[in-house]
């Protein structure tokens, strides 16, 4: 099986991808304090029953970098349905989520205090059940009716006849019409009802942002370039206002840019980074470097220039400083092509969208590192507060992590069913063969139905694939089923240790080079990257290439029939 991960160690194309707590109000490492607002309120007529049922209300912000994670805060209830949350804010107006049960609604939140107050007894059948006070009030209670009438609005926007309505059109054109369809049911409300400027800022901000988010993904699918014109249409300047509509549209403008610079057709110089800004990381961040080596990057540096002969020079610090030259080397490649390419305020984005996607896939030390580097580079102090968040939410467990490594690493080479946090069993063994070590572990689990997961932790799709898995460990008694992970070997041994602890992922996880996994797979037979086989109760084949887990139907009948 060919791997994906044999890197092309060449000066002129290091290419290497950066893989797919709330923030507190102190200051980090040079990181501005955020704002914060608090979020009171009360659901009255609280049943017995309905407690029971949902005893916690779970309030929700989003996060300009990772539209797809909403960070949620939960506020227990008191007996008398009471419930109190304190929020950070980074944005001026944030638009906040709050869930009870069935129901849900945004709200505006502002530095101060906000309150929210239910009745149980209208909760299901009150169009608008909520009452706000406090910061925004009458911005939310206004916006609530605003969703009511938009909900029974009758010529809602249909994305896949917009699509057929702007085909051949350019962007401009494109995003006058998709603009003109998302607005069509404020305009209406409008008419019964005098919008609040801030309401009317709020909803066309949306409408905006979903607009932008649907160019951007007409322009990724076609591989088109976006005229500049459309810059302050598509990327507002200075907007103090975070929506979910614009976290996801700057989330889309990045995966559109990432593509555009990657696939750009450059000249030979433009490819690679400058002499100057090699030896300036490898001066940094190189491994055991001597004096001498020291002196001639200095050189380098000072002068910006260096001869075809020395290329092999550069190729030998690199190898020696493998991941942390190369993670640098992508990140600064990508941000030289973006200054070519895009304003500073996006060039910003763009890098610290860069290291977001990469943070769950990365071990704590990289992490750090490249927390350190890349937050050097960003000016925005929402952009760097927002990076910041989203590190301190994966570095929340470092000392439990630390932990597993640590214990790990003591068994050596050879470990077997190694126990390096409750619930999460690790087997390696560099020596034998992979059938061998496959063989161990499902020997193990006989008597159970086994759900082998190959997965990779580089990659969204494997990271989300090894989440969903563990719901089969909810489904199914411990006696009668058995989880096994089966990652894809990575340049750093850790990055799989780290992120099963960091995540929980509760089950047998089997460690193995590369080669070792070439032959397990050559029985496994799996057709991709990301694919699963069951084995039944007495260790034989019996599906290959499953149902991933998020098939939770087509699953359970496979796993319901040989159990």
């Amino acid at each position: 099986m060919n791997r994906l991960l044999r890197n092309c160690l060449l000066f002129s194309f290091l290419y290497v991808s950066f893989t797919t707590v709330f923030a507190q109000p102190t200051s980090v490492r040079g990181i501005p304090a955020v704002d914060s607002v608090i979020v009171t309120g009360r659901i009255r007529n609280l049943s017995a029953r309905l407690y029971r049922e949902a005893p916690t209300v779970l309030i929700s912000r989003n996060n300009i970098l990772q539209a797809s994670r909403e960070l949620v805060r939960p506020a227990p209830l008191n007996v008398d349905g009471s419930f109190r949350v304190s929020l950070p804010l980074i944005y001026s107006q944030e638009e906040l989520y709050l869930n009870y049960g069935r129901i849900s609604t945004a709200f505006l939140a502002a530095p101060g205090t906000l309150s929210i107050e239910l009745n149980a007894d209208s909760l299901f059948t009150s169009a608008v059940p909520f009452q706000f006070g406090g910061v925004n009030a009458q911005v939310n209670r206004q916006f609530a009716r605003y969703k009511a009438f938009e909900a029974a609005f009758s010529d809602k926007p249909d994305n896949r006849k917009l699509s057929d309505q702007v085909s051949g059109k350019n962007a401009q054109d494109t995003y006058n019409t998709v603009l003109t369809a998302y607005g069509a049911a404020f305009r209406q409300f409008a008419v019964r009802e005098k919008p609040f400027p801030l309401v009317a800022q709020w909803v066309n901000s949306i409408n905006r942002y979903n607009a932008a988010g649907f160019v951007y993904e007409k322009a990724t699918y076609e591989n088109e370039k976006l005229p500049t014109s459309l810059n302050d249409s598509l990327r507002p300047p200075d907007d103090r206002m975070l929506t979910a509509a614009r976290a996801s549209a700057m989330n889309r403008f990045a995966a559109y840019a990432t593509q555009l610079l990657t696939t750009a057709q450059t000249n030979r110089s433009a490819n690679g980074l400058t002499v100057r800004t090699l030896s300036s990381l490898l001066l940094r961040y190189g491994r055991n470097l001597t004096e001498a080596e020291r002196t001639r990057l200095q050189s380098y540096m000072e002068n910006n220039s260096a001869r075809a002969s020395d290329l092999r020079f550069f190729d030998g610090l690199i190898k020696r400083s493998n991941d942390t030259i190369q993670r640098l080397v992508t990140y600064e490649t990508l941000m030289q092509r973006s200054r070519d390419q895009f304003d500073e305020a996006s060039v910003g984005y763009i890098g610290a969208y860069t290291l977001a996607v990469a943070l769950p896939s990365l071990t704590l030390d990289f992490a750090r590192l490249l927390q350190d580097y890349v937050q050097e580079q960003i000016k925005a102090t929402a952009l760097k507060q927002s990076l910041n968040e989203l590190y301190r939410l994966e570095v929340k467990d470092s000392a439990r992590i630390r932990a597993a490594v640590q214990t790990l690493n003591k068994a050596g080479e050879t470990a077997r069913s190694v126990e390096v946090t409750p619930g999460v069993f690790i087997t390696r063994d560099a020596i034998g063969s992979g059938s061998a070590a496959f063989d161990q572990v499902i020997n193990s689990n006989r008597g159970k139905v086994i759900y082998v997961l190959l997965t990779s932790v580089l990659e969204e799709s494997g990271r989300q694939a090894a989440l969903d898995a563990q719901r089969l460990r909810s489904i199914y008694r411990s006696r009668d089923f058995a989880l096994v992970y089966l990652p894809l070997p990575s340049s750093d041994k850790e990055t799989w240790v780290e992120f099963s602890v960091k995540n929980n992922l509760l089950g047998d996880h089997l460690l193995l080079t590369e080669a070792q996994l070439d032959d397990a797979l050559s029985r496994l037979r799996s057709s991709n990257e990301v694919s699963a086989t069951i084995i039944n109760r007495v260790g034989k084949i019996v599906k290959r290439n499953a149902p991933l887990p998020n098939d939770t139907e087509d699953l359970r009948k496979v796993l319901d029939k040989n159990l």
